[in-house]
């Protein structure tokens, strides 16, 4: 019985993968959630506003107004006067009214808002739990909150620690934003990476879910004290007591950029910190997170992690070649020519490996020197045909209308000199998978 406690124990101990998956799980499925419905609210609310469209031009016939906005004022002179017809005809455009009040996209996005916030508690959560368990004397010295009565109830030394660390996160989390990050600093000792995370952002959002949850999206007092107005999307002079606020998409894409990239950053800190005998895994994981910004054309949050990495110390040479590469892709697709330029001079091409050769060839859009050199990566680091089709790296190249064919053909050339199937594996390092570029 103790040993398969003990058992089931380990399987539940958290560690920097399981984190880390919980997080981007999370993120993903919310924002798969979001694209998902996005397209139905949106088609409801247009059929929702021509039927609000119907019913003002209803009114305007029935009693021969003139187009434009129709006040209620004008609505009350008209109500004192209204003939038995007029009332039967404004009850039927009445029935045919929308029933729900808000926009429905409005309610995705406000719903989906408060959650997102929520996973960054969640993260945090983790990072005090996982660190209290690593380094449980860190609690020592401390105003532990456990009764007798609790200690007796707990049973034993790891549901008494237990007990502890979710009091402590507990703690930390009821704190404002700005204590979280304190704690971060001073008591986890992380390095909460003041230039790369928009705190001022994050704490804008914190305080809006607040006001959401707490004060029917009815600005108070706290928010305006605690807000940069900065970081506010709607106009400022707008912003007063009792102002309802919304959470429109272009205000949700932005949050959910901020809390995915400080997400990563603080995980990979605190990774990095309390892992820091072998970084491998967090090197794999932070270029996957990249990698997936660039699939899904995020240049902005890939280009911000590539920033993060830049500051990391690595593994190996090939997680660096990886890792710069990535953030070369995110600069070249946001157009940033002067600034890739830059970071192309760093490399040396003839100290390269044929696969980072090839890369460097389509960063620079050497259409010759990549083509010249295809065959090469596809013999000696074993890339597959299916790398040229879906890589970002080549998407610039997959727009030349002979690429497919000279792909294609290069391929066909070896599994006919070789006489055999065409290479399906890839070496250890390729771009994609756990090491993806």
């Amino acid at each position: 019985m103790v040993a398969k406690k003990a058992e089931k124990k380990k399987e539940e101990q958290l560690d920097f993968r399981r984190i880390h998956g919980s997080f981007t799980r999370n993120m993903e499925s919310l924002e798969a959630f979001v694209n998902g419905v996005a397209p139905v609210a949106q088609k409801h609310d247009k059929a929702r506003t021509r039927k609000m469209d119907e019913f003002a031009e209803g009114i305007r016939q029935i009693f021969g107004l003139p187009k434009g906005r129709i006040s209620k004022r004008k609505l009350e002179e008209l109500a004192k006067g209204v003939t038995e017809d007029q009332a039967r005809r404004v009850i039927q455009l009445v029935a045919g009214l929308p029933r729900l009040p808000l926009p429905q996209a409005e309610l995705l996005y406000r719903s989906s808002f408060v959650m997102l916030v929520s996973y960054r508690d969640f993260l945090l959560s983790d990072l005090i739990h996982y660190f209290y368990r690593r380094y449980p004397e860190g609690l020592s010295g401390r105003d532990l909150p456990l009764t007798l009565s609790e200690l007796k109830f707990l049973g034993g030394v790891d549901e008494a620690l237990d007990f502890v660390i979710n009091k402590e996160a507990e703690g930390v989390l009821y704190d404002s934003l700005e204590k979280q990050k304190l704690y971060l600093k001073n008591t986890l000792k992380i390095d909460t990476k003041d230039s790369i995370i928009n705190w001022d952002k994050l704490v804008e959002a914190e305080e809006r879910r607040h006001i959401i949850v707490h004060n029917d999206c009815k600005i108070n007092r706290r928010y305006l004290t605690k807000v940069d107005v900065s970081q506010v999307p709607e106009k400022t002079k707008d912003f007063k007591e009792g102002t309802q606020v919304r959470i429109a998409e272009g205000y949700f894409r932005s949050v959910f950029e901020e809390i995915s990239v400080s997400g990563i950053v603080l995980l990979q800190c605190c990774w990095r910190k309390w892992e820091k005998d072998d970084t491998s895994d967090a090197d794999s994981s932070l270029n996957s997170d990249i990698y997936d910004a660039l699939v899904k054309e995020d240049w902005t949050r890939a280009e911000r992690l590539g920033l993060f990495s830049k500051e990391c110390r690595v593994a190996s040479q090939a997680y660096r070649l990886l890792l710069d590469i990535n953030y070369c892709q995110s600069l070249k697709w946001q157009g940033k020519t002067s600034e890739l330029g830059e970071e192309l001079r760093k490399f040396d091409v003839s100290a390269l490996g044929p696969r980072f050769a090839l890369a460097l060839y389509a960063l620079r859009s050497d259409r010759d020197g990549f083509y010249r050199n295809v065959k090469h990566a596809i013999t000696v680091d074993k890339m597959k045909e299916t790398d040229f089709m879906e890589w970002p790296l080549f998407r610039d190249l997959r727009k030349d209308p002979d690429y497919g064919a000279r792909i294609r053909a290069v391929f066909r050339s070896i599994s006919e000199k070789e006489g055999k199937q065409r290479p399906r594996e890839g070496g250890r390092h390729h771009m994609k998978g756990t090491s993806r570029s």
